[in-house]
Parts: structure tokens; sequence; C-alpha cells
């Protein structure tokens, strides 16, 4: 259940950063983009049997890269850095006035696109 719960959420950022994508939001994209991939990364540990009750971002990002990069080799190392990339892209939307320009946003959702549906065929979901 935690799996596909946390796959169906990340779905959901995606789907959400799709939208803010489309009508020019790139400080939304960039933080619902970061988003999906926090669950995706749920989503994987859960299927692995790593699970928390309430994941910490820092946490989240450390056990990823130590569970399922390092000691599993389940995923590619790429995924580790888009998982820490999209985390600081969230940061800059969050807390720069500047917004996510429109390029960086696009990348954005690509990479956080391509880990949640790596996280999907991976678990099956």
């Amino acid at each position: 259940m935690v799996v596909a719960e946390s796959v169906r959420k990340a779905r959901g950022f995606l789907n959400g950063a799709k939208a803010a994508l489309n009508v020019g939001e790139g400080d939304s994209c960039a933080c619902l983009c970061y988003h999906a991939v926090f669950w995706a990364a749920i989503g994987i540990l859960g299927f692995v049997g790593v699970r928390r009750a309430r994941w910490k971002h820092d946490e989240l990002r450390q056990v990823f890269g130590l569970e399922c990069i390092k000691k599993r080799r389940l995923c590619p190392p790429e995924l580790g850095e888009t998982l820490n990339k999209l985390y600081d892209l969230r940061v800059d939307a969050v807390y720069k006035s500047e917004a996510v320009a429109p390029k960086k946003a696009e990348r954005a959702f690509r990479w956080a696109e391509s880990f949640v549906k790596f996280v999907q065929e991976v678990c099956r979901q």
C-alpha cells in the first residue's frame, strides 16, 4: 500500500507540475517537480522495505542514495543527482526573489517525469 500510494502522489504532483509549466509558473513547477520525485523516492524505498512514518528531506535524499543506489544498485546514480538538483531548485523557487526561468522549469519537468517513470517501472505501479 505504501508503494502504490506514494507513486500515486508522485504522479499527482507531476500532473500539477505540468499544469504549472503550461501556464508559465516556473516556481510552482519547480516545487511540484521536487515533490513528485520526493514521493517517488518514498515509493521505491518502500518497495525495497525501507519505510518511515515521516521523512525529512535531507534524510530521504541520504537514505535513497545509500539504499537504492549504493547498496542495492537498483537505481542509477543519475537519479540521486536528480533528487538533489530538484531539491536545490525548489529551495531557489521558494526562497529567492527571482523566478525559475522557463528553460529550467522545462528541464526540471523532464527530470521529474523520467524519475517517476523509472520508479513506476521498477515498482510495477
